[in-house]
């Protein structure tokens, strides 16, 4: 690798670890909770087997499942003032010689006939959205089947307003993003995750507390380009990169990364490397750029990074590379800090990702060391200054103090 992380690459093992800990406790704030996600998963069946019901030929066999960050197990809280969104495929077997606005005409009727979503439905340039009171949303793009075979996932038509259909394979690409999640590097340490899949007309949404690698670190990418497009002045606030740009480059700079077969001794050198090779991932032919879907070539998720319309084409790209400039920046400002301490680890913290989840980790971090401290687990690693929680006899989760607040949680950075 290059010298773009100079300062994070050059910090101490234990101050890597320290990092690690401290984003792991942050993001696990900005999980789901189990009210929310019960709350969205009752909302996402409800309306699942309600069009599923439906009489009408068009929905007859309908399927409704999750895609995007619910599905990748990526989401984060919203940020102030916005909501979940909740992103499904409805997909239509018997909507094959239908128009878009046939499919989309019959779906948003049957919702308009329920007196629970006819006044929460709204049009979207690919579907519908249903606009529930509270913290989320549900937008559901109906779907027919792609008429070419051999493809991976669910090749489908997708509706879209400006071209009638669009071609999407956002199953073949999430199975992509799970074989990528699988594929661990050597971190000094192994964990097995299991899960069920079971095949029913309304598909159950992943648990979002079964975190890898990929997945955190995806999660963490897209909720510093939330924050970051929303700092005043901001001039790359409309043309921010898109959770799927974000998502593929990611995944396919960690699978090099794990090809390459190198070793890690914490996961914060992973996380650097991960950032570090994500451009080298973009695609060009002449002047078009692509970032393209694995399992369906013409879905190009840098389709608007081509725009020559008011040179939007060109600010969708600008903004991708300043917000991969911010990214680098903010690793090298939490180096920094580490080096000032750990209050202005905090500070850095609350810049990157934001204030609520970093004042509520440090809260559980003070927690966790006063609890300890009480039972008489803390013990200093002589000649380090580390502070170690004491587990039948041995030490665990040694954390670099320089005041009295250190994490001591163990880390849950690959999960259960």
């Amino acid at each position: 690798m290059s010298a773009l992380f100079s300062n994070a690459r050059a910090l101490s093992e234990q101050n890597k670890s320290m990092l690690v800990e401290m984003l792991d406790t942050v993001f696990d704030n900005l999980d789901l909770t189990k009210t929310q996600r019960e709350r969205i998963e009752t909302a996402y069946k409800a309306v699942g087997n309600y069009l599923a019901s439906c009489d009408h030929p068009l929905l007859e066999g309908a399927q409704i499942y999750p895609q995007g960050s619910m599905r990748l197990r990526t989401t984060n809280k919203p940020l102030a003032q916005e909501e979940f969104d909740v992103d499904l495929i409805l997909f239509l077997p018997n909507a094959a010689y239908a128009t878009r606005e046939q499919i989309v005409r019959v779906v948003k009727q049957h919702l308009l006939d329920n007196e629970v979503y006819k006044s929460l439905v709204e049009d979207l340039p690919r579907g519908l959205r249903i606009n529930y009171t509270g913290d989320y949303h549900l937008d559901i793009t109906p779907a027919k089947a792609y008429d070419l075979q051999g493809l991976h996932g669910h090749p489908l038509w997708v509706v879209d307003k400006h071209t009638s259909f669009k071609e999407s394979n956002p199953e073949g690409m999430a199975q992509g993003f799970d074989k990528a999640c699988s594929m661990l590097p050597v971190i000094r340490k192994a964990h097995v995750f299991m899960e069920a899949l079971t095949n029913r007309s309304v598909t159950e949404l992943p648990d979002q507390s079964k975190k890898k690698p990929l997945n955190r670190i995806t999660q963490i990418l897209k909720r510093h380009r939330d924050v970051w497009s929303q700092q005043d002045g901001h001039t790359h606030a409309d043309f921010r990169p898109i959770s799927v740009v974000i998502t593929m480059l990611a995944s396919l700079a960690y699978v090099e990364v794990v090809k390459s077969g190198k070793e890690y001794d914490n996961e914060f050198d992973l996380i650097l490397d991960v950032i570090e090779l994500m451009p080298h991932h973009i695609e060009t032919n002449f002047d078009e750029i692509f970032i393209t879907n694995p399992t369906m070539k013409p879905e190009n998720y840098a389709e608007k990074w081509n725009r020559v319309e008011r040179q939007e084409g060109q600010k969708y790209r600008n903004a991708f590379y300043a917000w991969h400039r911010a990214a680098v920046d903010t690793f090298e400002h939490l180096a920094n800090a580490n080096n000032q301490g750990v209050d202005n680890v905090f500070t850095a913290l609350s810049w990157a990702f934001g204030e609520r989840p970093v004042i509520a980790a440090k809260d559980r971090i003070i927690e966790v060391v006063n609890t300890n401290r009480s039972e008489g687990n803390l013990s200093v690693v002589l000649g380090t200054g580390a502070i170690t929680t004491a587990v039948a006899g041995k030490a665990s989760a040694a954390s670099r103090v320089v005041t009295s607040v250190v994490p001591v949680k163990g880390n849950r950075f690959y999960g259960d």
